[in-house]
């Protein structure tokens, strides 16, 4: 698929009128510096979240432990600088890939019109190379051509893969990932506490319609999209409510593992217009103010 076909002349208009509107919304200041949310060592005090085991006890609240017995983090406002680094799912369980480059590219786009820095850092059995950017949108291009290259395949290893993104050392502004997350629930809340490591961290979990309300009945033969196994299956109404009562708790899994870590979880299906996602995302991950 080229450049042209998977990001086409609309798709392009799109994105000129998110940044507009990205721009209206996100006039703060110096270019590469926002207000974070993050636990560190700053001087100004913003909140308490719930503590999770294998965080940095140095910012538990004793004083409150003290009183409540309930284990709680501190958070500070600090001026970070830093770029925002875009996580993509490769693997080949994400069946509306070209909608996950979209995503990606929009993210980027609007993210560099507001004079950010850009990293986009595909995965999938490991990290791919990845693409680093200089601030400011003229350089869409090489992010477009990027993006165009890369082609779903492989396992997701999303801790490992995480783990080995953090032991890096480098320090982003915002941290947001992309994947449909399959394969991946148990692993994620280890991975969060890897990606939210001196950064603000955004989770799109993107749902295909097809995985949320499947709509085959009777005999039929499912393929595992990672490994090729195969598994024949009798579908009946009981075996569809079944699953869709498995899906829900999947769900509400992953929204758990990544709040409780102090990400913010976003769920979209892949139907839904980029540029809606992109706005609310953007904003809840605070690369918009």
């Amino acid at each position: 698929m080229t450049t042209a076909e998977l990001f086409d002349e609309p798709f392009l208009r799109k994105l000129e009128q998110l940044r507009l509107l990205a721009k209206r919304l996100a006039l703060r200041g110096r270019p590469g510096r926002r207000r974070s949310r993050r636990i560190g060592d700053g001087l100004e005090f913003a909140d308490h979240r719930d503590y999770a085991p294998g965080e940095d006890v140095r910012f538990i609240d004793w004083s409150y432990y003290a009183r409540m017995e309930k284990l709680l983090l501190r958070l500070f406002h600090e001026h970070a600088e830093g770029d925002v680094c875009i996580v993509l799912d490769c693997s080949a369980s994400m069946a509306d890939f070209a909608y996950a480059r979209r995503l990606a590219a929009a993210l980027a786009y609007v993210a560099m019109g507001s004079l950010e820095r850009v990293v986009i850092q595909p995965f999938a059995d490991d990290l791919l190379p990845p693409l680093r950017t200089a601030r400011g949108r003229e350089h869409i291009l090489s992010v477009l051509n990027f993006l165009r290259r890369l082609a779903p395949s492989g396992h997701t290893q999303l801790e490992r893969c995480s783990q080995r993104l953090a032991q890096q050392g480098q320090r982003h502004g915002s941290v947001l990932l992309i994947s449909d997350l399959l394969d991946a629930s148990d692993d994620l809340p280890r991975a969060c506490l890897h990606l939210r490591q001196h950064n603000d961290l955004a989770v799109l979990h993107l749902i295909h319609p097809a995985d949320a309300r499947p709509t085959a009945t009777g005999q039929v033969v499912l393929r595992q999209a990672e490994t090729d196994d195969e598994l024949p299956l009798d579908i009946t109404p009981e075996l569809l409510h079944s699953y869709g009562q498995q899906w829900q708790t999947f769900l509400r899994h992953c929204e758990s593992a990544v709040t409780s870590r102090g990400g913010t979880y976003l769920a979209a299906e892949t139907t839904t217009p980029f540029e809606d996602v992109i706005l609310h995302m953007l904003r809840q991950a605070n690369v918009l103010s």
